[in-house]
């Protein structure tokens, strides 16, 4: 059964491709050994032109740009998984946080201490009483 269905997708890969863009697509590697070689894109147009590719060179050129992009993409975010995969692994292994231990704000409070400059606080500290007064010196208690 299993059988029947790759010789079944190995046929319609075998096909040549119904559209002009797929056709475009399945030229790619092509396009690009002959971009790699020196040729422009338009001597490439031309040259499948005058074997029979009826396409304006607008869209031959838009198509395989698209290609090109949705190649890089696509190789860029499988290299990405890859080495996102074993630093997450690293990570898991090195420690194991709950959410109770962990502290959401901690990076805004630490560049908060850290800001230059005057820093004007229109309200009082919460850790002052009503009634006391804060010292002036109180940023090393924030």
């Amino acid at each position: 059964m299993q059988k029947d269905y790759r010789q079944c997708l190995d046929k319609l890969a075998e096909a040549v491709p119904e559209t002009k863009a797929a056709l475009i697509r399945s030229l790619l590697p092509g396009i690009e050994a002959a971009l790699n070689s020196g040729q422009t894109l338009k001597t490439i147009w031309e040259a499948l032109e005058s074997e029979g590719l009826q396409v304006s060179y607008h869209s031959f050129h838009k198509t395989v740009w698209r290609a090109r992009r949705m190649r890089k993409l696509t190789a860029a975010s499988n290299w990405g998984k890859q080495d996102k995969s074993s630093e997450a692994q690293g990570l898991r292994e090195g420690k194991a946080e709950t959410v109770g231990e962990r502290d959401p704000l901690a990076n805004l409070r630490r560049l908060e201490e850290d800001r230059p400059g005057f820093h004007w606080r229109g309200t009082q500290s919460w850790k002052t009483s009503e009634h006391a007064t804060e010292d002036s010196n109180d940023k090393n208690k924030r």
